[in-house]
């Protein structure tokens, strides 16, 4: 009788070892892996999740004056040779009414491989942290369809860079925080290419150029 209560226990313990390590399997599952990820990221000051228009922050690299009558947001990609074409417009755009409109560059980085346009997307920000955000920006633009790791350091040795800092916020992922930041924005507010504009607050359709904006500039 003994022998027998014994193996009953036995069995019913192994049973509830097999029915936990199932449950263990089960909430490991990708979904489930996705939203850890999503709960470990660093949260943002504005909840992305709520926005209805992109938010404009001190991280945001920005060119005009914060009172400026227009802002226009440009969701882009450094691999997007049409974005490389709205770059050139956006310059005349500031060229032409530095006082007037205000220009904000939010990292949406699409294309494949997308290892190597994120980390072309983080190095722009790590040269941000040096002061040259905007000229290490146009330089990728330029140079969009060599964006390896070797190409990425040697433009910022081209503008005199601190290299050892820059590999080093380059390696550490100092800036993906910033990058995720404006892609998880973007798909936000429905963001599903690029280039992609808002102006004052309200999704802009078509091709943005000098003689556009110069339409609504008082």
């Amino acid at each position: 009788m003994a022998k027998r209560i014994f193996l009953f226990l036995l069995i019913l313990g192994v049973i509830l070892i097999l029915i936990t390590f199932f449950n263990s399997v089960r909430s490991n599952s990708p979904s489930s892996y996705e939203k850890l990820i999503k709960q470990t990221q660093t949260k943002p000051e504005t909840n992305i999740k709520t926005l209805s228009a992109p938010a404009i922050t001190a991280a945001d690299p920005i060119l005009g004056p914060t009172n400026a009558q227009i802002t226009i947001v440009e969701y882009a990609d450094f691999r997007c040779s049409h974005c490389a074409e709205a770059n050139f417009e956006l310059k005349k755009i500031i060229a032409a009414y530095p006082d007037k409109v205000r220009w904000v560059w939010k990292d949406f980085p699409f294309l494949p491989p997308v290892n190597v346009t994120w980390l072309a997307h983080e190095s722009a920000r790590c040269a941000e942290k040096q002061g040259k955000f905007w000229e290490y920006h146009d330089a990728l633009f330029m140079n969009q369809d060599n964006l390896s790791r070797e190409n990425l350091l040697a433009l910022a040795k081209e503008f005199k860079l601190d290299e050892k800092l820059f590999v080093q916020c380059l390696e550490s992922g100092q800036t993906k925080p910033l990058v995720q930041r404006g892609f998880e924005e973007g798909k936000t507010l429905g963001v599903d290419g690029a280039p992609y504009f808002f102006v004052n607050g309200e999704k802009w359709n078509g091709e943005i150029t000098k003689e556009k904006i110069g339409e609504i500039v008082k």
